[in-house]
């Protein structure tokens, strides 16, 4: 569904920092403490501004550009007559410098060549990005595999529920739904933290209703703090 590494608070400037106050941090970290009191599952909250670089599409811009240049040329040409001789020599040349340009704005300005990424594009690339996330948080190490990983891609308008098999075994997948629309929500109306929060007390209760009951030597397996997954941009 769409709306529109542990490496919490190493960096003072983290995409954490950019986007949530200390206070929201804690309220965050509270509502995973305060889900899990309810089950035996554990949850991972997992912020990212971005899942990918989309290097590659800089490459892209630098063609379109650049036939837009040997275009624009052509037209100057043929209408206006602006260039006499060596017509072929300054349509090659308009086209090599419009991809040179657009190459290298398409390179240092990343929100620009973000607009050239299709969706389907996206949507890969946060999944592969989450599937990383629930390695490299390691969300599957618990003992009776019940992690699951709340990932949020920020620029990407992306939101993803991942549960280890255990809980997959037991939950619908649909049942995740309204996590993510919670998520969504707080996205759109401004209200990041709250959406976040309300989302994680949701999967609480949820687990509950399907019977992933807290046990008695239950330990806290995962930190409760909401990962930092950075700008891959």
């Amino acid at each position: 569904m769409i709306w529109a590494g542990n490496s919490v608070f190493l960096l003072p400037m983290s995409v954490l920092a950019r986007y949530f106050s200390k206070s929201d941090l804690d309220e965050i970290k509270s509502a995973v403490g305060e889900a899990e009191s309810k089950t035996s599952a554990e949850i991972v909250p997992f912020f990212a501004e971005s899942s990918h670089h989309y290097k590659e599409w800089s490459w892209f811009g630098a063609f379109l550009t650049g036939g837009i240049t040997g275009i624009s040329f052509y037209t100057a040409q043929n209408v206006y007559g602006l260039v006499w001789g060596n017509e072929s020599m300054f349509a090659i040349l308009s086209v090599w410098a419009g991809a040179i340009i657009g190459l290298g704005v398409f390179t240092f300005f990343p929100k620009l060549r973000f607009l050239l990424v299709p969706k389907n594009s996206k949507q890969y690339f946060v999944e592969l990005r989450a599937k990383e996330a629930f390695l490299e948080e390691e969300v599957f190490r618990t003992k009776n595999r019940t992690g699951i990983l709340i990932y949020i891609s920020l620029y990407e308008h992306f939101v993803r529920v991942y549960p280890d098999k255990e809980i997959a075994r037991v939950v619908p997948k649909s049942e995740w739904n309204e996590a993510v629309r919670l998520i969504i929500e707080g996205m759109k109306s401004g209200k990041k933290k709250e959406g976040i929060v309300s989302s994680i007390l949701f999967c609480g209760d949820l687990l509950k209703k399907y019977n992933i009951k807290i046990e008695k030597d239950d330990k806290n397996e995962i930190s409760n703090e909401i990962r930092d997954g950075g700008n891959l941009m």
